[in-house]
Formats: C-alpha cells, sequence, structure tokens
C-alpha cells in the first residue's frame, strides 16, 4: 500500500498551495491507496472523504491539538473533535498519533521550487516516507456522508393546512391551492416552507421590512396565502410548477429581501426564536481569479506569459491553447494552473444562514461571532443534506422606508409616473437606474404595469442582442404567437411562456413543460432532441409543421434569454412605487436616494427637469432638506466628510460664523474638514467669501500641523506675519473648490426653465456641440449656458462661460 501524508490543504490559508481538487487525481496517478489529512481544523473534512470515496483512496483524518495528533476513524470521531474545536470539553478520548513528518503542502516539484521551500513536500515527495507512513497500513476508517447529517428544525406551532384560511377564495383559487397542497405534501416540503413562513412572521413582529416576493416562489398561491410573499400569482398567470415540480428532485428556493439595515437585527431575533446555537451563517473562501494567479505566478517566475488567457485557466480553451505554447510559456501556464482557485481569504455567505433542531456546536465547526459562522461551505453542506434559507440585505427596501412609501398592490396605474418614466427618468429607479435601463424604457415606453413588467424583464444585454427587443418594439411576431402570447405581443420573454406555449401547443404536462424549459436552459440536448420529438408531433395539429419546428427553434434560442416572470412582477411593484413616488414628491426622492449614493450630474438633470433646484450643503442643515422646490444637499456629499461628522454639527445651532470657529475648535475638528465644508459653500449663509474664509480658518483653527507652527515660531522666533487684507473669490475660485470639495460647480450652475430641446438631448445621450467642443454630460438654462465634466480638467474655461 502506497500511503501519502500528511497532506494539508489550501484551506490552511497561507499554509498550503495544494487544494483538493489537485490532491486526488495527482495522487492516484502515483499509485497512493490511501491519504492521510492532518490539520488542526475541520474545514476540508467533508470534501476529503467525498473526493476519497470517488477516487477509492482509502482516506485518514488526524486532528492537531496542541497536545498532538489524535486519529479520526468513524463519524463519532469527527463529532468528538468537532465539539473539542468548538470549546465543548477538553478531553479526547481518541487514539494519539506519533507522527514527525515534513508537510505535503504542493501538488507539484515544480510549484515548490517556485516557492523556494525546502522544508515541505510535494505529492510524490511522500514516496520517500512509506516506512514512516507504514503506521496507516492496518488503520481502517469508517466515515459514512450519508449518515453524517443534522435534522432540519421542526416547526410544531404552525400547521400548513390550518394555516391557510380558505374564506373568500374564489374557486379557481381554492382548485390552486389544493393542487398546490397536494404537491408539496408528495414531495415532503412542508417543514421547509414553514420555517421561511416563521422566519417571514418573525421580521413583521419586529418592525422588520420584507419585500413583496423573489424569484420563482412569488409563482406559488399557497406561499402567497401563507404570507411569505405579497403578489397573488393568479392575477399575473404565473406558474407553480416554475417554483415547484414533481418530477424534480430538488428542494424549493424561497429567497427574502430584507431591509439592508436591519438584516442582523433579524438574524438576532431569530436566535431567540429558534435558539441561540441552532443559528449560523456560512463560511465562503475568496479564491485567486485569473488575474491574481497570472499576476503571482509573474511574481514567482519574473516573466508574463505573452498569449492572452481571459477564460478560467482550467477552462477546455486553454487546455487547448496549451499546447501551442512554448516551454518557457508552458512553464507559467503550470504555475497559474495551480494557482488558480487557492483559498486567499475568509468570507462569509452574502444571505445563506443554517438553521437546525439541534446544537450545531455537537457536529459542526463554528467560529465564534455573535452570529456564528459555520466552517463549512454550502458544496460540503449539500453533501450533509443541509438546506440553507437565503434572507438577502436589499438597501432598496431602506431607501422605501425612508421614503416612507406605502405598499399598493391594485393601484399601480398612475399615468403621470408611466409617462416620466417613459421619457428615461430613471435615476433611482430599482433594476433601471443605469444606461442600459434609461434607453430601454424609451424604447418600450411603458404603457402600465404589464408593460412595466416587461421592462425590467428584457432589462439585460442577452436580450438587446438577441433581436428579442426589436421583435417586440416593431410588432413582428406571427399572428398565431400574438395570440397564445398577448402580453408580449408574440415574444417569448419569460420562461414561464416556453411552459405555456408547451402545455397548450406540445401537448405537455405542466411537470413536463418546467422540465422542457430547464432543458433548453441548460442546452442539455438528449433531452431536447426527445422534447423536440413529441413538441413538433403535438403542435403540427394545431399549426402548419414548419411552424412548429420553427417554434421549437426559438424557444431553443430564446431560452437563454427568457426570464422569470414571477421575479419581474415582485420586483416590479418596488419599480412602480419608487417611481410614483419620485415623480410626485422629487425633493424628497432625490434627498434620501442622495443620502445613500450621493450626488451626480445625472440626478441634478433629472430634479431640474421635475422643477427641483438642487442647492449646496448649507451648515445649518447638516443631513440637508427637502421642499416643494428645493433640495439642499447634506454635508456628508462633501468628499471627506462623512455622516459621523454631519452628527457632530446636527447638535449646533450657530447664529454667527464666530459660533461656527468656537464650536470647530471645541469639538477638535480636523482642519482639512473645514475647509472643505467652506469650499463646498455650507457656510455661504453667514459669509460667501469662501476664500477669505480659508484664510481665517487657517488663523484660528488649531489644528496639530497649526500647533507645531505655533512651536517652532515660539523656539526660533519665527512667527508668521499674518495678512489682514480682505481677498476676493472670483468665479474661478468659486468653481475649483467645489469641483474640489463635491465634484462639479453647482453654484455655477443655473437650473431654472431648461430648454426641452436641450434636455431631450439630454435623455437620449446625444451630443450638444458648443464652441467646437462635444458635451455629454450637462446642465443647462435657457440661455444655453453648459457645465460639462470637460471643465474638471480645463477650469480656465469657466470664465468663459460665466
Amino acid at each position: 500500500m502506497k500511503i501519502l501524508g500528511p497532506v494539508v490543504t489550501s484551506k490552511s490559508i497561507g499554509k498550503s498551495y495544494l487544494q483538493l481538487r489537485d490532491l486526488f487525481p495527482i495522487a492516484k496517478r502515483y499509485g497512493y491507496n490511501c491519504i492521510v489529512l492532518s490539520e488542526p481544523h475541520p474545514r476540508s473534512w467533508v470534501s476529503f472523504i467525498v473526493y476519497a470515496q470517488k477516487y477509492r483512496i482509502k482516506p485518514i483524518i488526524l486532528y492537531e491539538t496542541a497536545n498532538g495528533k489524535y486519529l479520526l476513524q468513524t463519524n463519532n470521531d469527527i463529532r468528538s473533535a468537532i465539539m473539542h474545536y468548538n470549546g465543548l470539553g477538553n478531553n479526547l478520548r481518541l487514539k494519539k498519533i506519533d507522527l514527525d513528518l515534513p508537510y505535503v503542502k504542493y501538488p507539484t516539484d515544480f510549484l515548490k521550487d517556485i516557492f523556494k521551500d525546502e522544508e515541505s513536500l510535494c505529492i510524490k515527495d511522500s514516496l520517500k516516507y512509506q516506512n514512516e507512513l507504514s503506521i496507516f497500513s492496518n488503520i481502517e476508517t469508517y466515515y459514512n456522508i450519508g449518515n453524517y447529517r443534522f435534522d432540519e428544525y421542526k416547526v410544531t406551532d404552525y400547521n400548513l393546512t390550518d394555516t391557510i384560511s380558505q374564506k373568500d377564495l374564489t374557486f379557481e383559487e381554492k382548485r390552486r391551492l389544493s393542487y398546490e397542497l397536494d404537491i408539496i405534501k408528495k414531495l415532503k416540503v412542508e417543514n421547509y416552507i414553514l420555517t421561511v413562513k416563521k422566519i417571514v412572521d418573525t421580521a413583521k413582529k419586529n418592525g422588520i421590512s420584507v419585500g413583496p416576493g423573489r424569484g420563482s416562489a412569488v409563482g406559488s398561491f399557497l406561499v402567497y396565502k401563507l404570507g411569505i410573499t405579497k403578489v397573488n400569482p393568479i392575477e399575473y398567470d404565473l406558474l407553480f410548477e416554475r417554483f415547484l415540480n414533481e418530477y424534480r428532485h430538488e428542494l424549493p428556493d424561497i429567497d427574502l429581501d430584507i431591509d439592508a439595515e436591519k438584516r442582523v437585527d433579524l438574524i438576532k431575533a431569530l436566535q431567540k426564536e429558534f435558539g441561540e446555537n441552532k443559528i449560523s451563517q456560512i463560511r465562503t473562501y475568496s479564491t485567486m481569479k485569473i488575474k491574481s494567479a497570472l499576476k503571482k505566478a509573474e511574481e514567482l517566475l519574473g516573466y508574463n506569459l505573452e498569449a492572452k488567457i481571459n477564460t478560467p485557466i482550467r477552462s477546455k480553451e486553454n487546455i487547448d491553447k496549451f499546447k501551442s505554447l512554448s516551454q518557457k510559456e508552458k512553464t507559467f501556464f503550470y504555475a497559474a494552473y495551480y494557482l488558480e482557485g487557492i483559498e486567499v481569504a475568509e468570507s462569509v455567505h452574502a444571505a445563506g444562514l443554517i438553521i437546525s433542531q439541534n446544537d450545531l456546536r455537537t457536529f459542526s465547526p463554528l467560529e465564534k461571532k455573535e452570529i456564528p459562522i459555520i466552517e463549512w461551505e454550502m458544496s460540503d453542506l449539500k453533501y450533509l443534506g443541509v438546506e440553507k434559507f437565503d434572507i438577502l440585505a436589499l438597501d432598496t427596501l431602506t431607501f422605501l422606508k425612508k421614503l416612507e412609501i406605502e405598499e399598493k398592490y391594485p393601484e399601480l396605474n398612475d399615468s403621470k409616473t408611466f409617462h416620466y418614466l417613459s421619457k428615461g427618468l430613471t435615476k433611482g429607479i430599482f433594476q433601471l437606474d443605469s444606461k442600459l435601463g434609461q434607453k430601454l424604457a424609451q424604447r418600450i415606453k411603458p404603457k402600465n404595469f404589464e408593460e412595466l413588467i416587461l421592462l425590467l424583464a428584457i432589462n439585460r444585454p442577452g436580450p438587446l442582442e438577441s433581436g428579442m427587443i426589436d421583435q417586440y418594439v416593431n410588432d413582428d411576431s406571427p399572428e398565431y404567437l400574438k395570440k397564445l402570447l398577448p402580453e408580449t405581443k408574440g415574444v417569448l420573454v419569460y420562461q414561464e411562456q416556453i411552459m405555456k406555449i408547451a402545455q397548450i401547443l406540445g401537448g405537455f404536462s405542466p411537470q413536463e413543460s418546467d422540465l422542457l424549459r430547464k432543458a433548453v436552459s441548460k442546452k442539455e440536448k438528449d433531452k431536447i432532441t426527445t422534447f423536440k420529438t413529441k413538441f413538433v408531433t403535438n403542435a403540427s395539429k394545431k399549426i402548419d409543421e414548419k411552424e412548429a419546428t420553427l417554434l421549437f427553434s426559438q424557444i431553443e434560442n430564446f431560452a437563454q434569454y427568457a426570464f422569470n416572470k414571477s421575479h419581474a412582477v415582485a420586483y416590479a411593484h418596488i419599480t412602480y412605487w419608487l417611481s410614483e413616488k419620485k415623480f410626485k414628491d422629487p425633493s424628497h426622492f432625490f434627498l434620501e436616494y442622495v443620502k445613500i449614493k450621493g450626488v451626480d450630474v445625472d440626478i441634478i438633470n433629472e430634479a431640474s427637469f421635475l422643477g427641483v433646484k438642487t442647492k449646496l450643503p448649507d451648515i445649518r442643515y447638516p443631513f440637508g432638506l427637502a421642499s416643494n422646490e428645493d433640495l439642499i444637499l447634506p454635508l456628508y456629499i462633501i468628499k471627506g466628510v462623512g455622516k459621523n461628522v454631519s452628527q457632530i454639527f446636527e447638535e449646533a445651532k450657530f447664529s454667527s460664523l464666530e459660533d461656527f470657529f468656537n464650536f470647530i475648535i471645541n469639538k477638535n475638528i480636523n482642519r482639512n474638514i473645514v475647509e472643505l465644508i467652506i469650499k463646498s459653500g455650507a457656510l455661504d449663509y453667514f459669509n460667501n467669501n469662501r476664500k477669505n474664509l480659508l484664510r481665517e480658518t487657517t488663523q484660528r483653527v488649531k489644528g496639530k500641523v497649526q500647533q507645531l507652527e505655533d512651536i517652532k515660531s515660539t523656539l526660533f522666533g519665527e512667527r508668521e506675519q499674518k495678512s489682514t487684507k480682505k481677498v476676493e473669490t472670483t468665479l474661478q475660485d468659486y468653481a475649483q473648490y467645489e469641483i474640489e470639495s463635491i465634484g462639479f460647480p453647482l453654484s455655477l450652475m443655473s437650473q431654472k426653465g431648461l430648454s426641452n430641446t436641450l434636455i431631450d438631448k439630454y435623455l437620449y445621450r446625444q451630443k450638444v456641440y458648443l464652441d467646437g467642443y462635444v458635451y455629454r454630460d450637462f446642465i443647462v438654462d435657457n440661455s444655453a449656458m453648459i457645465y460639462s465634466k470637460l471643465y474638471n480638467k480645463n477650469l480656465k474655461r469657466f470664465t468663459k462661460y460665466f
């Protein structure tokens, strides 16, 4: 028996460059029958056992502690070691192994050599130590990942049937509910759904906003009636099978959007609800990506690879390219090949939570935090049959809360809202706040909520490139498709439409139609061929055979661009709410948006178009102020001035500049910050001669630099003579100060009565010519005075226009 060990994997960050995906195939190549893993943590144990089973190599795990190495032979041994790792007891009743050998940390001798590591081993080197490793020859291990499972949390205070009231339901709603209940019970996922309900109820009980829904779960009427989602799927012709299908052997996926500021509060509330040691976050790792691996290889080898690599180094494209490389380039490629994927830092899954019926500390490694982190990745947890619950922090829900927007569901028909959206006024609007979103809003010109749903579904580069949008705008679809898909003028936009066509024309059952959707999305050729035969045969009875064949080809082609309508419907509600608020109360909308995202020229242009004049920060209103026609920017949009500074000034009441200077000296506010505040115009109410104020600040504020100057003058008698001559602030000074402090010269921009011609050019991203220069981002008035980002680099040209 050939034994490899002791191995340290790359999960021991910074201590090893040996990934599990390389360990086993290389070990197999050298004829090893057994691999001994020896690490002071359990992070790689699950994947190690899974790989060992796949490659039919005997796995042996040693758990390292300060007292020595302990042999783990069974699942119970693993549990004992994990409990010790988690600090539950110090006595390990396990067999101690006396092994003092260099660690295997590299896949090949080549990688070990370029790291100049003479103390560690590569996989091949372990062949030299077979005598020392022979102590493992007769050791058997009995790890069973299939039996190492934890019990999911059992909801006992809810019952799926009793929880849902059937009072006032229509016949169709009762039929749909009964159908969904049957499938859910058949697949035994009641507990999962009820656990999600308990999470949502806990959020509501603690005043934490939950979104209207996310993903395919919005297609379930039962989930809607449980209060998990807020959109009735029957009203939008959404399909339950897109969410859950008895032919699809996987758990449903119900993701929740939560007010971003309250996510941690919710998890703490869930700890109280479920039990403090029964909830954890999930470990993830930042790994070396392509660029990092290439850069590290260059650092180690002292030269670069001339051939360009833009896709993962291990992709077939690059492996094929490898054959034509020179020997020097092959050496570089080898290094990058083994470096890509190496763990470089620990992180936490952005959304996932684990909820257990039992104390997590008794069977899973945890990093001790206020909210513990399970140290197995999601891929490991799936091997163990663990299901996560995704709770995503959505800052748009925070934005909605700050705007005090009332959630509406039936009344989504304000004509003013759709009018302005059609003009491309999409700044700050959820899912449309991008150049592409603005452009598509102008092309689609949504006139109602259904068209807004479509706009969100196609707001991606793929549909733009596919010709789908042109087909919709030009109304080019065949008549039979227009009758079949009237909501999108016969254009395949939604995944649910593929399923609908398969059912109506192809004779597919609802469950089969979802399998078709999945097969064409994943390009599973064998399944597609089978489905195509059935579809064309059945569809040819209702439409021409050529049309049936062409239609199936369209389904194949458009599947990669088709969008989940359930998700689009839910998110379109948020888009509508924000849009309606923006166009009815633009100053309040933009103030809250600026507080979150900062200010730019687009905001000022759109605010001006909606009748709101944007003004410089004002020291009297540290967090800004919104009125019917004015928007005073908050202090913390000034570069280098944070919210903490705004909070300091919030408690102050200034009646004069003397009050201001006394305050900043008393609070020991940094002189650089004070100067930026002055440059931004925040003190213009008291004195708009900013140049003079800056000089006065230098004379009066005793920062550290000034104190040193005073000490110097005392010691050497070189006190600087302070000038008392008043200086004036020029237009060019104002421009320069505001560019330094907020990014552009706001006070020099006239914002009254924007000309329709120029605002249209702005909205449609057209070029504006003035004096031979081209301007793209601009603010204009009826006199055609223009500000452009060009001025940022050419300040002297300000005086020409102002």
